[in-house]
């Protein structure tokens, strides 16, 4: 399959997966693998694809998290099945899919992993793509259900979940009305976890105009999990970070849309924060402003401030969504607010809890308060605070210097950088549109939301073949990186050099970097060794009339196939857990 990737845009069909089996490999390839001898014929063609099928079927059965079979079936018995199925055997292969798809992925990454460590920063950003199925979708509420009773309808806006299947609260606006969908797609979602990079300050800064932008590591989804379109899009971006942190990759900068951060904290925010990420969120218009209190002090817009604040701060960035203010206003008063935040004292202790400082108490305070005199007086360029007289007298973070705020106190929206100001900005967008750009990369080439690149029902065939096509956007995106690097004092190509020996001398192989000494009969990834194809033989491809199969020239085959072969070594390396029996 990862063969018949490489060859094919990342798009794998069993029937080129049977033909590379029983009449493409090397002899030695094939006594190592075990296969049978299939006669060269249209009959031997149709027992190696019936062998294939029953072996794909096999293997994507035991990691099957649903309990329906793919076909068109009664509601009421989709539904019996469901509530009688064994929701811990669901569980279990449902993590072996995650499990087995992800090493699909992770293949790719390997021969570069410790280039990617190296140029990787650990932030990621984390979003949802719809993808297609082959199945001709049907209403939610009508009598049967689809061929691929495990898809669903996709609506592009909101939670991209159908009104049909969401719970009635969801279904309706002020007024009584029922949401009406912009665009409906029938088939999954896709939750992939890409890599970012921070590292580089806001443009404009010396940090970026001194860095090497060449070196900046391309986007990569190094974690990914198939689900139905707008279901629990928090709990699958956990199960994919997770698989992440399995594999030991570092963690940095998180960022994500508004779809995941409206999750409940025990689903989303916790966990998140226990795998060792730094979250960065946005907010919908409803969620800004003063979103929770605590001894006093404002939380607004995931920082806490001030409870003296001026009222015209609270409402800034509200107040431009609504077009009350001008895009300057807001800038100069988000800019104003930044003085009445509360600075942390020290780093959080090992449960997460922080200790914050009141803007008027230390050495350097940030405003003047008539509560603390001895902030009074010292820079007249400070703002000073208001105070509005209350019965039950100063807030508590008033009459101390600093308090305690545990990890739960407005985890939901808290997050350390200031919303709306420039490092905000400049990670957030940053890693959105890295997410974004794969999302559109592998969209136009390797055709991830078609359904003719999988023409398969089930969501566990579905995982699996998106897997390759994932793992083929991976291994091209790296490919062409890493021929642009700066080695030797040689300035960095912007394009891959077409020449087959390379000029920089750490050359990439399937085994990771070789000196330039290393024969060339080996070859890597990027510019493959040349083959010499095995012994003359016909190539039987199926046909509607087998006594019409025509034979495959191997001058026809394409190039890349022929010099792919030569590396079958490195399809024994992605270990699928198959020989321990799983």
């Amino acid at each position: 399959m990862t063969l018949d990737s490489w060859r094919n845009h990342g798009r794998v069909v069993l029937a080129e997966v049977a033909d590379i089996l029983a009449h493409q490999l090397t002899p030695a390839a094939r006594a190592q693998l075990a296969l049978p001898a299939w006669p060269d014929n249209a009959d031997g063609f149709e027992s190696a694809y019936l062998a294939v099928r029953r072996a794909f079927h096999a293997a994507e059965a035991v990691m099957d998290p649903s309990p329906l079979p793919k076909r068109r079936l009664p509601r009421a018995d989709a539904l019996r099945l469901e509530q009688q199925a064994d929701q811990e055997q669901l569980a279990a292969r449902r993590q072996l899919l995650v499990e087995v798809t992800n090493r699909i992925v992770e293949a790719s990454l390997a021969p570069a992993r410790a280039v990617i460590e190296e140029f990787w920063d650990g932030s990621a950003a984390v979003d949802a793509t719809p993808i297609r199925t082959f199945s001709r979708g049907v209403s939610a509420t009508g009598p049967d259900t689809a061929t691929d009773p495990d898809a669903a309808w996709y609506v592009r806006e909101s939670n991209h979940r159908d009104p049909a299947t969401a719970p009635q609260e969801c279904n309706t606006r002020s007024g009584g009305k029922t949401r009406k969908a912009k665009r409906y797609l029938f088939g999954f979602e896709a939750t992939l976890v890409v890599t970012g990079d921070t590292s580089a300050g806001p443009p404009g800064s010396p940090s970026a105009a001194a860095r090497d932008h060449s070196q900046h590591l391309p986007a990569l989804v190094l974690a990914f999990t198939v689900h139905k379109p707008g279901h629990d899009p928090a709990g699958n971006a956990i199960t994919a970070l997770r698989d992440m942190r399995r594999r030991n990759y570092p963690t940095g900068w998180l960022a994500a849309d508004r779809a995941y951060n409206a999750a409940l904290p025990e689903n989303l925010h916790i966990p998140v924060r226990d795998l060792g990420y730094r979250p960065i969120w946005d907010y919908r218009i409803d969620q800004l402003g003063i979103q929770g209190t605590h001894a006093g002090a404002l939380l607004i817009d995931g920082t806490w401030y001030c409870p003296n604040l001026p009222e015209a701060l609270t409402t800034t960035t509200a107040d431009l969504l609504n077009k009350k203010i001008d895009r300057n206003t807001w800038r100069a008063r988000i800019d104003a607010r930044a003085s009445y935040r509360l600075r942390p004292k020290a780093a959080p202790d090992h449960r997460g809890a922080r200790r914050m400082l009141c803007p008027v108490a230390g050495t350097h305070p940030t405003v003047a308060c008539p509560v603390k005199y001895r902030s009074l007086g010292r820079d007249p360029r400070l703002p000073l605070i208001d105070i509005v007289p209350a019965p039950a007298g100063h807030p508590e973070i008033c009459r101390r210097e600093s308090l305690t705020f545990t990890r739960d106190i407005g985890i939901r929206h808290w997050q350390e950088l200031d919303h709306g100001r420039a490092p905000w900005v400049h990670h957030y967008f940053r890693l959105r549109n890295r997410v974004e750009h794969f999302n559109g990369y592998a969209k136009d080439h390797e055709a991830i939301e078609r359904s003719r690149t999988r023409r398969i029902c089930g969501i566990a065939a579905q995982s699996l073949l998106l897997a390759f096509q994932i793992a083929h956007a991976n291994h091209r995106k790296l490919a062409s990186w890493l021929d642009t690097l700066q080695t030797n004092n040689q300035p960095a190509r912007r394009r891959p050099s077409n020449r087959h020996k390379l000029k920089n001398p750490h050359r990439w192989t399937p085994n990771g970097y070789l000196p330039d000494t290393t024969p060339e009969t080996f070859g890597n990834l990027t510019h493959p060794a040349p083959h010499t194809p095995p012994e003359q033989h016909k190539h039987i491809w199926p046909s509607a009339n087998p006594q019409r199969a025509r034979s495959r020239p191997p001058q026809q085959q394409s190039r890349s196939m022929r010099q792919s072969v030569a590396l079958t070594g490195l399809i024994w390396s992605v270990d699928l857990g198959v020989r321990g029996g799983t």
